[in-house]
């Protein structure tokens, strides 16, 4: 009994670590400026134009994915007109969004584009943000092998100032100056 004891213990304590890494083997879904997801601050400066934010998932740990389910919220000034997607959309953008992919990717992948009219100009550091589906705790994705897990999810930043920028480009600098941060 102590040996079956110890083995058991021994598998849990293997088996910790590869559950954590299933639950992020289905990428990250997030809003974006771009169809690349390389840009998260979006201009909404009102006055009747039109708003395109892109919903992109992205795979930084080689998994890859078969579908997702989750919903896009935005803030006032944005009034959400269509969202267009090349996959099988069953649902609603606004609550509810469910896309097949109908095969696994597992590189970026523009998973469709929201479009809004930008009536009045939207507050500063406000977010389009992607999150669960009505009813569900978590947005999800569906891994190539057909199980479901949380997705991590992110936003984009509407009219950024100084004080919520996403794109921060990268500053030259050298090595002796980033020794000394930490001295």
């Amino acid at each position: 009994m102590k040996r079956f004891s110890l083995l058991m213990v021994s598998l849990l304590v293997l088996a910790a670590p590869a559950y954590a890494q299933l639950l992020e083997h289905v990428g990250d879904i997030s809003a974006y400026a771009d169809d690349q997801g390389s840009s998260c601050n979006i201009t909404a400066p009102g006055g009747g134009g039109l708003v395109t934010v892109f919903v992109v998932q992205k795979f930084s740990d080689g998994g890859g994915a078969t579908g997702c389910r989750f919903k896009g919220t935005w803030p006032a000034g944005l009034s959400f007109v269509a969202f267009s997607t090349p996959f099988v959309p069953i649902g609603a953008f606004n609550n509810d969004l469910s896309l097949g992919y109908g095969f696994c990717i597992s590189t970026t992948t523009s998973l469709g584009s929201a479009l809004f009219i930008n009536a009045t100009a939207s507050p500063a550091c406000s977010y389009v943000s992607i999150v669960a589906a009505d009813n569900f705790a978590n947005a999800i994705a569906t891994d190539c092998s057909f199980g479901e897990y949380t997705v991590k999810t992110g936003q984009a930043i509407v009219n950024p100032d100084q004080s919520c920028q996403c794109d921060i480009p990268t500053q030259p600098t050298s090595w002796g100056k980033v020794k000394a941060l930490y001295r």
